[in-house]
């Protein structure tokens, strides 16, 4: 950091101690800093155009739930404060006075010395003394988000222009590029003097640079240099414009080397470069997007030439957590991967083998919420909303090795593993790449098919709940895309499939796409996350606990009498509760192998979804700090959805991580007396005739009558087959 900055932040330090007699480097240990990092997830839900009702309500409840069990340090307070203050303001354009003014006194009660303290202390939080690179991204994103609104509302006695000079500096340099886009408009309108209107030209620049708009950035950049050159000693900016002048002109450093290589279109140069950059970074998500940025070079230059060459970047990748950068840069993370997939397709059409084509397949599905699977936390880690959010985020950002098709063949020599994946951006321009790794058969199979207009409509027809009125014509057009007759033989009997569906194909009638033989169908994230989960033990007599809506659900209702005709046969032990408190109670008295929740659910994303349970509505938190058994059956709507976010986890893909190894979840607003039927079949046959669950789900559904079959064919087996 420049001199500018150093004296800058030694002032701010010194006035905050001095007026405030606090130590703001103890805020952000231990568990504050794991409140703080869950501050900034409950901004994201503002971060969503249109903002919904349900998610303001998530914010306060949150809040509710988790900072009301201890009082927070003073810097949490006020990033609380801030941030319930704009919950309330959105409360207000939705035209809920009522919520608007319970959010504001709250905030008044965290923070009641107003905006210019609450400045104070975020400015503090991110100076250097605080070490800025150590604090995690998602920390300085939450002071960050905080500062941007306290600026607004704050007294005249604040320099805005200064603050938001700061706030910009801190974006850029944290690599925050949605942060730094909304500060620079908030510099731009404060700006009073020729410096700090200098800078507004200066961040844009870096901006366009993220863009990938590198003519405009170099004009930016331009314009930049000629007016720094014109700011005098007296502009309140002028060593800030010295500084970021400085960054602008050729110098040594290793990331500035990669920035002009990658302008000049010199991949070599670029790869290193970058690789250099990683290499002079702590561990963590910085070090982890600048491998990235190496690795996609060598991927744009054509320098990966062979199976060996990307299983030596993915080895790379690896070693610098790549999945870290996805609190820096969701999408280039999977751009890459997917550049690689496509890229080790290329090879094995040119003659190359095709094992390294089902790694990075599996590798995408790792990325897409695989890795969270198969490390089960203590549920301590789930007793919130906000710590089982942070828990999930954690796994979500772990790297996890290949799995390579010996093992699989190894662990699943039954299975035909099916990893499908449609990439293309341009209409007309999509490809639907499929790869089978058939029983016996130690070569995976590859197709790369040009997705015609024709399939694209079958496609759209057979997503999401539309697929309950698909043309018949279309679901078969579909099945034989994804299941091949070379693939998988549509006349073998007892064949078992486990797909591996990206975030487009994922909520699809997979129970209606297999081939007819096809004697169970599971669904997982990948099968590096089914490897890791522990094995179902076989039980004589299984223990059944449920929860149900019997007041609304006729499908609830059918669930319950099936289980308890079970329990009355000698099958099973069946316990019927009727809230989560006494779900609570039962689950930690004694064991149990099965868990049902037959319950409404909402539509909502991560842990803004609500089960509404007899006693009230709860998020998926509510299940994970129970204990999960092996089995957990959501008869709710939504509950095993394709998520929006590439940062969280449905209810279905929650359970798995927290330790279950099988899920049957919903993957849309499913029927409900129809599910209630399919599901009551099922327990008939896994638990009285002991055939294996994703098996005697396979079997109740090909039961119903025909017509029936796509309705319920939102009910998708997940996990470990």
């Amino acid at each position: 950091m420049g001199t500018w900055r150093s004296r800058f932040e030694s002032m701010v330090v010194t006035a905050v101690r001095r007026h405030l007699e606090v130590d703001l480097v103890s805020d952000l240990k231990d568990v504050d800093a794991t409140d703080v990092r869950a501050i900034t997830r409950l901004y994201q839900v503002l971060d969503r155009r249109p903002v919904y009702s349900t998610g303001l309500d998530h914010i306060v409840q949150t809040v509710d739930q988790h900072y009301s069990r201890a009082s927070p340090k003073p810097l949490t307070r006020r990033l609380l404060a801030s941030l319930l203050h704009e919950t309330g303001g959105l409360f207000e354009e939705l035209r809920r006075p009522q919520e608007a003014a319970q959010c504001r006194r709250i905030a008044a009660e965290l923070a009641p010395e107003g905006p210019d303290r609450t400045i104070l202390y975020l400015i503090s939080a991110i100076s250097s003394e605080q070490q800025l690179y150590t604090l995690g991204s998602l920390t300085v994103d939450a002071v960050l988000r905080a500062l941007l609104h306290e600026v607004g509302r704050s007294g005249p006695r604040i320099r805005r222009a200064k603050i938001l000079a700061v706030v910009t500096y801190a974006a850029h340099s944290t690599a925050n590029i949605e942060r730094l886009r909304t500060a620079v408009e908030a510099l731009e309108a404060a700006a009073d003097t020729p410096g700090y209107r200098a800078l507004v030209v200066f961040y844009r620049s870096r901006v366009l640079m993220a863009d990938g708009r590198i003519d405009e950035r170099l004009a930016a950049e331009r314009e930049f240099s000629r007016a720094a050159a014109g700011i005098g000693p007296k502009d309140p900016a002028h060593e800030l414009v010295a500084s970021a002048l400085a960054s602008v002109m050729p110098h040594d450093s290793a990331m500035a080397q990669a920035s002009e290589a990658a302008l000049r279109g010199d991949h070599v140069g670029a790869s290193g470069w970058y690789g250099q950059s990683a290499e002079e970074l702590p561990h963590g998500p910085l070090r982890a997007t600048m491998r990235l940025f190496a690795e996609a070079a060598r991927v744009q230059g054509g320098l990966l030439p062979s199976p060996a060459a990307l299983r030596q970047c993915l080895s790379r990748l690896c070693a610098d957590n790549v999945f870290a950068a996805r609190t820096i840069t969701v999408a280039h993370v999977e751009l890459l991967l997917t550049a690689l997939l496509m890229r080790a397709v290329d090879l094995h059409e040119a003659g190359h083998d095709a094992h390294v084509v089902a790694e990075l397949a599996d590798f995408l599905g790792e990325f897409r919420g695989g890795t969270a699977v198969g490390r089960p936390q203590d549920s301590g880690a789930y007793d919130t909303d906000a710590r089982a959010d942070m828990t999930l985020v954690d796994f979500l950002a772990r790297t996890t090795a290949p799995v390579t098709t010996t093992e699989i063949a190894r662990h699943l020599p039954a299975h035909h593993v099916v990893w499908v994946h449609v990439t293309g951006a341009e209409v007309g321009e999509h490809y639907l790449t499929v790869v089978t790794l058939r029983p016996s058969h130690p070569v995976p199979l590859v197709r790369r098919t040009h997705v015609s207009a024709a399939d694209g409509k079958a496609l759209a027809q057979c997503l999401d709940e539309e697929s309950e009125d698909a043309p018949a014509e279309a679901v078969r057009r579909i099945s034989g895309l994804f299941f091949a007759d070379v693939d998988v033989d549509p006349g073998a009997t007892g064949a078992r499939v486990l797909v591996v569906p990206d975030s487009a194909t994922w909520a699809m009638p997979w129970n209606e796409l297999a081939p007819p033989g096809t004697a169970d169908l599971t669904v997982s994230m990948s099968v590096g996350a089914a490897l890791r989960s522990r094995p179902v033990p076989a039980v004589v007599v299984p223990r059944v606990i449920g929860i149900f809506d019997e007041v609304e659900l006729e499908g609830s209702r059918l669930e319950a009498r099936a289980l308890q005709q079970l329990d009355s046969q000698g099958h099973i032990r069946f316990t019927q509760v009727h809230s989560l408190a006494e779900l609570r109670d039962a689950l930690e008295a004694a064991p149990y192998d099965i868990l049902t929740v037959s319950v409404h659910g909402t539509e909502s994303d991560g842990f803004e979804y609500r089960m509404l349970l007899p006693d009230g509505p709860s998020s998926p938190a509510a299940l994970l700090c129970l204990g999960l058994p092996p089995v957990v059956v959501l008869g709710c709507c939504w509950s095993a959805k394709s998520t929006e976010r590439a940062d969280t986890t449905a209810a279905a893909l929650s359970c798995l991580a927290a330790g279950a190894s099988q899920v049957v979840g919903g993957l849309w607003a499913i029927d409900d007396e129809l599910a209630g039927r399919l599901l009551a079949d099922t327990y008939d046959r896994h638990l009285r005739r002991g055939v294996p669950l994703p098996q005697a789900l396979r079997q109740a559904h090909l039961a119903l009558p025909p017509d029936l079959r796509p309705r319920a064919a939102g009910l998708a087996f997940i996990g470990r087959g």
